[in-house]
């Protein structure tokens, strides 16, 4: 059967891009929004404060963010899939666990265990399998793409919250170990690693098999650290990573304090992460119209305008704060990953992403305990989501530093190694 090498009938867009959607929005909704809607409970049931209970998200986002250096490299050694498949097997078994969990060390195991389902399962090798198939529209490819943290993020608290009204927050968690199962078939029936595979070239390229020797040389994490363009995007990466991992982890406790129900306090979470998705679609748009740096740029100053309004801490405020919060996020999110490939091309970019995730998981890792942490000790989010701004402002100077030129549609096929 001839395959379309052009508009929307080609593989990688509606095969490719719909299955990393698809695939990110069980993992990443799982584990960043959908476990949120647990807080209350585990609090309640293994007699602990703020801090020590987002300690597990810290101890998660860490994992992901170690364990990251070693799926990126087994991603472009081994191959996408047998790395997906133990991702997912992963955070099927630990929700299950939650399900039981009685203390909390055993929460931290159970955290742990998440942590290197992401690193495996995550973020990082959808934006691998989704760049090799695609030098022009990238950004747009990703946009996409990453709308699946959005969708996840923002309909699975609402989900879990009935499901622990209905049948107990023990029982929901039973029930969320399945849907990483339901990503078996997706990665081993719709992902094709490389697009040579099937006798089509990436998305602009010129010819079949450039995807796979396109883009720049072998990249060791010695010379990938070495660079200037790295600790630019990766010191913006964890400043950005940090702030919306710390208001959204907290999210549903802070509305709880401002009178919200917890129905709510779930429904927060769809504004948020639905704008993050419009976000994403909308500045993977206008980065291949306006420029990636520009559209960049505004996105953050957008996430620091909804952090600033969520600073006064007024209830009336926090519906437009997220929402504009969310938007700004969304473009950066989906911006991050494309400038990334931008600046190191495909060829190693498994590499590049997992030193990437380093920072980034770090940052996100550190932002729901430090803010949990330091409304423990002040009795308010203030502190917390004052630091928030101060990293934003500094995310946006970053940016101004960083020069990256994007790749074109015309790229160089280099030979095979």
């Amino acid at each position: 059967m001839t395959r379309s090498q052009h508009g929307w009938r080609y593989y990688g867009w509606w095969g490719i891009v719909a299955a990393s959607l698809f695939f990110i929005l069980i993992t990443n909704g799982l584990t960043i929004g959908g476990i949120q809607a647990f807080d209350p409970h585990l609090l309640a049931a293994l007699g602990i404060e703020r801090a020590p209970l987002k300690l597990g998200d810290a101890i998660q986002l860490g994992t992901a963010a170690v364990f990251t250096l070693l799926t990126g490299w087994a991603a472009d050694r081994i191959g996408v899939r047998p790395v997906m498949t133990c991702g997912v097997l992963l955070l099927a078994v630990a929700f299950f666990g939650l399900g039981y969990v009685q203390t909390v060390g055993g929460l931290y195991v159970l955290r742990f265990a998440m942590g290197l389902g992401l690193a495996a399962g995550g973020l990082a090798v959808c934006v691998v399998i989704v760049s090799r198939w695609f030098v022009s529209r990238r950004g747009l490819a990703l946009g996409l793409m990453l709308a699946g943290t959005s969708l996840g993020s923002g309909i699975l608290p609402s989900v879990f919250t009935q499901l622990i009204e209905t049948h107990g927050w023990r029982a929901a968690a039973s029930f969320a170990a399945v849907a990483p199962l339901l990503l078996l078939p997706v990665i081993w029936f719709a992902f094709k690693e490389w697009p040579a595979r099937i006798g089509l070239a990436p998305y602009g390229a010129d010819s079949p098999g450039a995807g796979e020797h396109l883009a720049g040389p072998v990249l060791t994490y010695r010379d990938i650290v070495a660079r200037k363009e790295f600790w630019l995007i990766g010191g913006s990466a964890f400043a950005t990573f940090y702030s919306i991992l710390g208001i959204s982890n907290n999210l549903f406790l802070h509305s709880r304090d401002l009178g919200f129900a917890p129905a709510e306090s779930a429904a927060l979470f769809v504004p948020l992460f639905i704008m993050g998705l419009v976000g994403k679609v909308v500045s993977g748009v206008l980065s291949d119209i306006l420029g990636r740096k520009r559209v960049w740029i505004l996105s953050l100053a957008l996430m620091l305008g909804g952090a600033l309004m969520l600073l006064t801490l007024h209830k009336s405020l926090v519906m437009p704060a997220i929402a504009l919060f969310g938007f700004g996020w969304g473009g950066n999110y989906s911006l991050l990953q494309a400038i990334s490939a931008d600046a190191f091309g495909s060829r190693s970019l498994g590499r590049v992403m997992g030193a990437v995730t380093v920072l980034d998981a770090g940052g996100g890792a550190l932002g729901p305990w430090i803010t949990s942490l330091l409304y423990d000790r002040y009795g308010s989010y203030s502190p917390g989501f004052g630091l928030i701004c101060v990293l934003i402002t500094l995310s946006i100077a970053l940016a101004l530093l960083l020069r990256v030129r994007p790749p074109v549609a015309s790229a160089t096929v280099v030979p095979a190694v």
